[in-house]
């Protein structure tokens, strides 16, 4: 006997399960994301410490790049290479997305990278004869960690809502599933006008929660990060650390204060 399908958010037009295509185009729009946030991510990494740190004529050829890379709209040029590839894949489209929006990490990363260069352990690390791969990957990039990986999740929540705009559109390829994809069917199929809405419904709440999380994500990285976010009002752990250590403090200071006005 063939067991009934329980389909939990309806059906498409074409008879698809609505859930099984939420849960299967996750694989691909979550890797798109990740894919598109790791190739910013090393692109950003590698281009803004180097041209914080070496300076000079590196320094100006990175940083025109990415002066070139952020005055060109990113919206338009990613709609032309995608309609240019025709008929983009996923992997196709993380790649674009990457190669198109690692400049504004990049500057970020640079700009700190010039205020680390002149701390004394830099300094000192100079003076003793360490390599400069040593001194990046050493003294440097452990301090950007917390940057990179900001710039990593948000890199991710742009790569997926760019997804799905660019498969909304008719840019990416029809055969694969992903909520992009399931957006584009909910147009061509004029399930809208029929009142079909759990077909709109369901991709758009499933990026909206995921995009959502990762934003959140990235506020806990940067008040954990950001020694100046740390006293912000609602970071009441931060703050009773705080106080538990000032009346530490308080507490250590007082028997001395006890004993110089006895001596007196």
């Amino acid at each position: 006997m063939s067991k009934k399908a329980d389909h939990t958010l309806g059906t498409t037009r074409m008879g698809r399960d609505v859930w099984s295509q939420v849960a299967y185009g996750a694989r691909v729009s979550l890797m798109v994301g990740f894919g598109a946030g790791l190739t910013v991510c090393f692109l950003a990494t590698v281009i803004g410490i180097s041209a914080g740190y070496f300076g000079g004529r590196v320094d100006e050829v990175l940083t025109a790049a990415m002066n070139i890379m952020l005055v060109i709209p990113p919206f338009p040029l990613l709609f032309v290479v995608a309609a240019f590839i025709g008929e983009a894949g996923p992997l196709t489209i993380a790649l674009v997305i990457g190669c198109m929006s690692w400049a504004w990490g990049a500057r970020v990363i640079r700009a700190q990278t010039l205020s680390l260069r002149e701390k004394e352990f830099v300094k000192a690390a100079e003076v003793l004869g360490e390599s400069r791969l040593r001194i990046i990957f050493v003294e440097l990039l452990p301090n950007l960690i917390s940057i990179v990986g900001a710039s990593f999740i948000g890199s991710v929540m742009y790569a997926i809502l760019m997804e799905a705009t660019i498969s909304f559109l008719g840019m990416g390829d029809p055969n694969t599933i992903s909520w992009g994809i399931m957006l584009y069917n909910v147009q061509t199929s004029s399930a809208m006008l029929i009142g079909a809405w759990w077909e709109v419904l369901a991709p758009c709440l499933a990026l909206t929660f995921l995009v959502t999380g990762l934003a959140l994500l990235n506020f806990a990285v940067d008040e954990i990060a950001n020694p100046q976010l740390r006293s912000h009002k609602g970071m009441k752990r931060w703050k009773k650390i705080q106080a538990q250590d000032k009346k530490e403090r308080e507490v250590e200071v007082a028997p001395q204060n006890a004993l110089w006005s006895g001596d007196r």
